[in-house]
């Protein structure tokens, strides 16, 4: 007896050891033991299975059986084994020093850590950078558009982190252009990031995220930059304050500004956000702008063109602790603008006269904002709540002459109140997502057009949308299932008014009501390198507006990606879709969008067909400092509506007809960039290319037409010698615009050039120019030389002096080829006149 008793407690005893050495699953974030700050890339390792961590030092690790310890390794570190049974919540690693005997390793330029790549920002940046966007814009396969908006790739980076902390959300460009380089140790690609922990190893988003990584000296304390400047012809001034700081559970940051010298406040607070709240069927905005006038812009950049008086004012605090984060935010922007342009349109018709236009504008633009944002963000489990309230009030004025005489006012107002939810639930074999979206919007907006005649055009928007969406999904080790469905009611209410113009006058309040309901089944295929994705979207709309319509929409994709080699990959996408009329079409009521255009919608009820593919090709090489991508794509539109241009001498009324129409659209688009001379340079050339045919109406006749563009833009930048800097970038441009037998071609080529000599390094005198030249189809040309200079002196790592002239030759248009569906428009643009600007800068 007593030896089966010894059998079976041994078995048991045999069971119990067994259990506590196969924990299952474990997760818990690794963090350096002397600054607490998380390790990235670290190689979590057990029998069988390693993991590595992710920017936040999470990791997640699902052992096998007969496992008895875990290992952490991490470069820089001393290497450690815990026990399966320890608790690993929280693992710190030791820094581990290592002596070397006469020799100094200095940190690679750029290096991979997974699918992060890491630029060392001491190797990149050169003494006359200010703020870490100088940087950013010379790291090679990185772009930098003149918004603001950060391309990795050609592709927007989707998500922006400050040490692993997205606590300014998407308007990153209040860090970027505020942060000093100095402060910042490395900048970090995340390739294919998904910012959503719950997702992970579900969903891989073609986007990447970056990540600044700031200096120990630069935490825990408040960093910023304040300035000064003053300048004349006419009276110039420039004053800004910018203050952060990231403490380990408390972040802040503000920013205050007032100027006009050109600077644009919406690039600083734009919200470059990338994050889809639901499927890739949801449609943001159902509805149009009406009033489309007081709309104006150049391709020129904003500081020669930009006649402003701006302010702005941000706040953003964050707390933060483990994986849950609060953000209180509130934007305030104003900025009034001076415009003077002119347009001659010609519409290739002898019964269409010329139009000519010259516009001398004024904008004032109020935007304030309030949003509260609070996160949990596990590796089973990710909460998101975010209540937005925002207002905007735009008015603008406009002296118009030329074949009209008028006064044209605009007044537009925006109110919206908008709240989101998303859910995410997993485990190893199921995931569940909520995602809701509630949104209240108020525009009332106004056009008066004063000249012979006076005509008001009043219409108020009232708007109520709720959006609720659900996925199931299944996981096994290659394929996962999904099963995606959802509601999308609005409520839309136009109250329009036109009074005084040419017998269209007309009252009316029309109440709208919109639902759409939509299933989508999905399923997902990954192994080998090889991912693959096939989704059957179908809806049910049903719009109440002027009767009763239903529609069922049906648009079916297919995705494809391989992974060539640990440098380089390829995808592809099909897609079809089935689509039903827009609904702002049931609404007929002619409305007045500018001085001389009249849109009078119908609804022929019928479909279109859209048919798309497209394929790219992505390489990178961290070693050689060399990025390439490519991707062409073709697309061909079959619609049963054509719009249709009736015009009344050089007025338009814009509606639509019963007519079949194609449209076929070929695209190529690509870049290149390279590192050179140990990252001090780049270079690197950017592509773009399109042709379109297709057919509209004018006047009641068909006509098909084709338009064909093109563009090259070979770049330089980064030091030559120690001294000796420059920054070189050229842009040809080509377009062609063919009506049946007729032909219309212009070309436009730009370049700039600025050098930077530093006898000293805290010295940097900079000359540049910029060259525009346009050649219009007649043969003509237009030649544009802009000449600016500068002069920095860095008294000390905290004061900046600097004394910047632009425009010296004093050049005051600029003159540019646009072409429209069948018409040819040449612009002129007025420019900022000369300048001359001295400014003091304090950083702490």
């Amino acid at each position: 007896m007593k030896r089966y008793s010894l059998i079976t407690f041994s078995f048991l005893l045999g069971i119990l050891s067994a259990s506590a050495t196969v924990p299952g699953e474990l997760q818990g974030t690794v963090k350096d033991a002397q600054t607490g700050e998380p390790i990235a890339g670290a190689i979590v390792k057990a029998k069988d299975v390693f993991t590595s961590t992710d920017s936040n030092g999470s990791f997640f690790l699902k052992l096998k059986a007969g496992a008895d310890s875990v290992s952490f390794r991490s470069i820089g570190y001393e290497s450690l084994n815990l026990a399966a049974g320890t608790d690993m919540s929280e693992v710190r690693l030791n820094q581990k020093a290592t002596k070397l005997n006469d020799v100094i390793v200095e940190a690679p330029d750029i290096y991979a850590r997974g699918d992060t790549l890491v630029f060392n920002v001491a190797r990149y940046a050169n003494a006359k950078d200010n703020a870490i966007i100088d940087v950013i814009k010379r790291l090679p396969g990185i772009k930098v558009k003149e918004d603001g908006t950060i391309e990795y790739q050609g592709k927007p980076i989707s998500k922006f982190y400050l040490d692993g902390n997205d606590f300014i959300g998407g308007q990153y460009g209040l860090a970027t252009n505020n942060i000093s380089h100095k402060d910042v140790k490395s900048v970090e690609i995340m390739e294919n990031h998904q910012p959503v922990k719950a997702l992970e190893g579900i969903e891989f988003p073609e986007e990447a995220g970056i990540n600044l990584k700031l200096k120990e000296d630069a935490r825990s304390r408040w960093v910023g930059v304040s300035q000064v400047a003053t300048g004349i012809q006419p009276f110039l001034y420039d004053g800004s304050l910018f203050g952060m700081r990231m403490a380990r559970k408390v972040q802040n940051m503000f920013t205050l500004k007032a100027d006009n010298t050109g600077w644009n406040p919406a690039n600083e607070i734009r919200d470059h956000n990338f994050e889809e709240m639901f499927s890739w069927e949801y449609m943001s905005s159902l509805w149009p702008e009406y009033i489309k006038a007081g709309h104006i812009s150049a391709p020129l950049s904003e500081k020669r063109t930009r006649d402003n008086l701006s302010w702005l004012a941000n706040a953003i605090t964050a707390w933060k602790a483990g994986d849950t984060s609060l953000r209180l935010k509130l934007n305030y922007m104003g900025d009034r603008l001076d415009y003077i342009s002119g347009v001659t349109t010609d519409y290739f018709s002898s019964n269409i006269p010329t139009f000519i236009q010259t516009n001398s504008q004024r904008t004032m633009c109020h935007d304030i904002s309030l949003q509260f944002n609070s996160e949990t963000n596990k590796r089973g489990y990710y909460l998101k709540d975010r209540l937005t309230l925002s207002g905007i009030l735009d008015n603008s004025t406009s002296d118009i002459t030329g074949s009209y005489d008028i006064l044209q006012s605009v007044g537009r107002k925006r109110f919206r109140l908008e709240n989101d939810l998303k859910l995410a639930k997993r485990n190893e074999k199921k995931l569940f997502t909520l995602t809701s979206r509630n949104s209240f919007s108020r525009s009332p907006d106004r056009l008066l057009v004063s000249g012979e005649e006076q005509a008001f055009q009043s219409i108020g928007t009232t708007d109520l949308r709720s959006t609720t969406e659900t996925r199931f999904g299944k996981l096994t080790r290659f394929w996962k299932y999904y099963l995606t469905a959802g509601i999308d009611l609005n409520y839309h209410r136009i109250n329009s008014s036109l009074t005084g113009f040419r017998g269209f006058d007309n009252t009316g309040i029309h109440g709208t009501f919109l639902s759409n309901l939509y299933a989508t089944p999905q399923s997902d295929y990954e192994r080998n390198g090889w991912r693959m994705s096939f989704r059957i979207p179908v809806k049910w709309l049903h719009y109440e507006a002027a009767g009763r319509h239903d529609y069922i929409n049906v648009s079916p994709r297919y995705s494809i990606r391989r992974q060539l080699t640990s440098k380089s990959e390829l995808s592809g996408t099909v897609c079809y879709g089935l689509g039903s009329p827009q609904p702002f079409l049931n609404i007929d009521t002619p409305i007045l969008s500018d001085y001389r255009n009249l849109l009078i919608a119908q609804n022929p009820d019928r479909y279109t067909h859209d048919f798309g593919t497209s394929l790219s090709y992505r390489y990178r090489n961290p070693i050689k400092s060399m990025f390439f991508n490519l991707s062409a794509g073709y697309s061909h539109r079959l619609s049963s509506i054509m719009i249709n241009q009736k015009f009344i001498d050089d007025f338009i009324i814009s509606t639509y007809a019963d007519k079949l129409s194609h449209n076929k659209t070929w695209n190529l688009n690509g870049g290149m960039s390279k590192g050179l001379g140990h990252s001090k340079m780049v270079v690197g050339i950017d592509l773009n290319s399109s042709s379109s045919s297709a057919s509209s109406m004018r006047n009641g006749e068909v006509i098909a037409y084709r338009q064909i563009s093109a563009g090259l833009k070979p770049y330089f930048k980064g030091s030559i010698l120690r001294w000796l800097s420059a920054n070189y970038d050229a842009e040809y441009g080509f377009s062609n615009l063919r009506i049946e037998e007729k032909t219309n071609t212009s070309h436009s080529f730009h370049q700039n050039l600025f050098i930077t000599i530093s006898p000293e390094d805290i010295i940097h005198l900079t000359a540049g120019a910029e060259h525009f030249l346009t050649r219009f189809p007649e043969g003509n040309t237009s030649n544009l030389i802009l000449l600016d200079a500068s002069a920095v002196w860095r008294v000390n790592n905290r004061i900046r002096l600097s004394l910047t002239a632009t425009n010296l030759l004093n050049k005051r248009s600029y003159e540019y080829v646009t072409y429209g569906t069948l018409s040819r428009s040449e612009h002129v643009f007025s420019i900022r006149q000369r300048s001359v600007l001295t400014s003091l800068q304090y950083r702490f």
